[in-house]
């Protein structure tokens, strides 16, 4: 009996195993971003580095499951000390069409959602690609659904508790038409994009420390125009972006800064062109003590108004590689600031044996 349910056992491991695959992922990052110009907004100077992460794991049930492992580090130009500012990557995730969720510590790129620079900034794309916490999923024909949480920092006597929870959604509106769709497409849509920020307090915190409730919120309409036989297509989006900032605990503690958000997106085959236009109240509005903290948005929706133009061509790209070269123009009351970018991304991955 004994002997029989050893071999059983063994069996039930046996098959397990060959029904697993080990799997394997490499991407890297490379930025160079440097700023002249005004800096009433926003701290003038240069951003350079590239990040590469590896990752090794397993799948099994075809696909459906996954549980992976590495590490995301960035090498920054011009320090003597290289691999450094990283983090660990472990997650676990769940998927099968139309819904993948995934719990752990993994790459922000990993999101569906666009979440422009009024919600993260570049340094944020740059400085803190992972995120430690979960998703859920849920793609289909007409658009998507996502929201996630984002643990960002752990309650100790010196660093507060802190905590993100974003939302994604887009749907297309009206008749799809397929044939249409392969030489030209043009589609109504609407979405929402935002999060909500909590800044609570370290341990022992003192009178002075108040805990802040960010929420930022950006609905939208939109419509797309799409050849893909002249490898071309324009997106004008616009919407209203919205905030409510608190600091519990003080008189007059409510910020509830709103105003217009307009996009428009164009690219004629390797030419990008997008422009964002911002008026209305100060969003971010207790200011530059608590930039990066939890205001994780671009400075330059502090002012009034503010355009932001970028102008890139795309010189490399293939199925692994994608590389760009361009401009970056930041336009307020104050005066212009502009930025000379270059952007590298590699995505190689497989199974072992392929």
């Amino acid at each position: 009996m004994k002997r029989f349910l050893l071999s059983l056992l063994l069996l039930c491991i046996s098959s397990f195993a060959f029904a697993q695959k080990l799997e394997w992922r490499l991407g890297a990052e490379g930025f160079f971003d440097n700023g002249e110009g005004d800096a009433t907004y926003r701290t003038t100077m240069t951003y350079s580095g590239i990040r590469a992460t590896p990752e090794l794991g397993v799948s099994w049930d075809e696909g459906k499951h996954r549980l992976m492992g590495g590490y995301s580090g960035l090498l920054e130009f011009g320090k003597k000390h290289g691999y450094t500012d990283g983090s660990p990557i472990l997650y676990y995730q769940y998927s099968t069409k139309p819904l993948i969720f995934t719990f752990g510590s993994f790459q922000r790129e990993q999101l569906l959602g666009n979440y422009p620079s009024f919600l993260f900034s570049d340094t944020i794309r740059y400085y803190r690609p992972t995120i430690q916490g979960f998703a859920f999923q849920h793609q289909y024909k007409r658009g998507h659904f996502e929201a996630f949480l984002d643990w960002t920092g752990f309650r100790t006597d010196k660093d507060r508790e802190q905590f993100m929870v974003g939302l994604s959604f887009k749907h297309t509106i009206g008749k799809m038409d397929e044939e249409a769709f392969s030489k030209l497409s043009k589609r109504f849509y609407v979405g929402l994009e935002g999060y909500y920020y909590h800044y609570a307090l370290t341990w022992h915190a003192d009178e002075a420390q108040h805990i802040h409730d960010n929420l930022v919120a950006h609905p939208f309409v939109g419509y797309q125009l799409e050849s893909r036989v002249a490898d071309a297509g324009i997106d004008v989006r616009a919407g209203v972006l919205a905030s409510f900032d608190r600091e519990r605990g003080m008189e007059g503690g409510k910020r509830t800064p709103i105003g217009f958000l307009g996009e428009v997106n164009a690219h004629y085959k390797r030419f990008f062109v997008e422009d964002i236009f911002y008026a209305g109240g100060h969003q971010q509005p207790f200011g530059k003590q608590f930039y990066g903290a939890y205001y994780w948005g671009d400075t330059y929706y502090h002012a009034s108004a503010y355009n932001r133009t970028d102008i890139k061509y795309q010189f490399v790209v293939n199925k692994y590689v994608s590389a760009y070269a361009g401009a970056i123009f930041n336009i307020t009351k104050a005066g212009l600031n502009w930025h000379q970018v270059l952007s590298l991304r590699v995505n190689l991955g497989g199974s072992f044996g392929k």
